[in-house]
């Protein structure tokens, strides 16, 4: 940490180790996915998740402070996320066949979570770092204001623990669809019950099922509604949330598929009001109607009793 610029003062310091420990510390609880969407790292051994985890923690760390050496207010987000997902997946197979791993750049820029991530990396990567940096930021304050105001320190290890969360997601599915041909890949990583190939590819079919279920149906829905998905490390066990997120410029810069998901909603909305409405002119004509067949049933039903007296 001494090496770092005069600009970085030792309260930005503190802080930041103080988030990085606290990071590190709650991956010794329970790390059971207790959201309702699978993570590939589901898939894993609960001592491989966890160090997993903890070798992102890590390199999560080692970036943040080398880019705080140079200018962390003028980096690339969107290669700095890849550089992550690459250099995790890299360490993580090392550390569990104990010789050095390297992977070729397009083996993670092909992933289609790689590409979610990349997407978004702005709210993921770029959010927490300059916030960790410098407090109320403006990228900040143009995703999250009005609702949170100010970043504290426990919405702050919120990002992070999202930031984690996704990095691991990527590599584990890089590793799913790159390497799990492998068997000794599977023998070393997985839990037992995904040894059987029929539970493993059923595991990846829902996975991957759920992953374009994310890009092109979740994704443009929460950005419609101004809503992120974030992942959040509890002493019980990782869990999904929704948060309020301001992210209107990447609405208007949808692709085809996504947009559709946005015109199907917006479809039902006018739709669902106009049946709304269908309904209870429907239920008003039905009323009259009944009120009036009745009455004059009730009219005429009367009438005929009052003449049979009089005759």
């Amino acid at each position: 940490m001494s090496t770092l610029s005069s600009s970085f003062s030792l309260t930005k310091r503190k802080k930041v180790n103080k988030l990085f420990t606290r990071l590190q510390s709650k991956l010794s609880a329970n790390l059971k996915n207790k959201g309702n969407f699978l993570l590939s790292t589901d898939i894993l051994r609960d001592d491989i998740k966890r160090d997993l985890l903890r070798i992102v923690v890590l390199n999560v760390e080692t970036k943040f402070l080398n880019l705080v050496k140079r200018d962390l207010n003028f980096f690339d987000d969107k290669a700095v996320l890849l550089e992550l997902v690459k250099l995790s997946t890299e360490d993580f197979l090392t550390n569990c066949y104990g010789s050095k791993v390297t992977i070729r750049p397009t083996i993670v820029s092909r992933s289609v979570y790689s590409q979610f991530l990349v997407e978004n990396s702005n709210i993921i990567l770029k959010v927490p770092f300059l916030e960790l940096l410098n407090s109320n930021t403006k990228v900040f304050q143009n995703t999250f204001d009005p609702i949170y105001m100010v970043a504290s320190d426990k919405f702050l290890e919120v990002l992070f623990d999202n930031l984690i969360i996704e990095i691991s997601n990527c590599v584990m599915q890089i590793i799913i669809s790159e390497f799990s041909i492998i068997n000794s890949v599977r023998q070393v990583l997985y839990r037992s019950n995904f040894l059987s190939s029929r539970n493993f590819d059923r595991f990846r079919n829902s996975l991957a099922w759920q992953t374009r279920f994310k890009c092109y149906v979740n994704y443009p829905k929460n950005l419609y509604n101004w809503q992120y998905g974030i992942w959040v490390i509890r002493s019980k066990g990782i869990y999904y949330r929704t948060i309020y997120a301001n992210r209107s410029e990447k609405l208007f810069n949808l692709e085809t598929r996504s947009l559709a998901t946005v015109t199907i909603i917006e479809i039902y909305d006018f739709l669902s009001s106009r049946i709304d409405e269908v309904l209870y002119l429907l239920g008003d004509s039905i009323r009259f109607a009944l009120g009036t067949t009745i009455g004059k049933f009730v009219g005429i039903f009367w009438r005929g009793i009052i003449e049979g007296l009089k005759t």
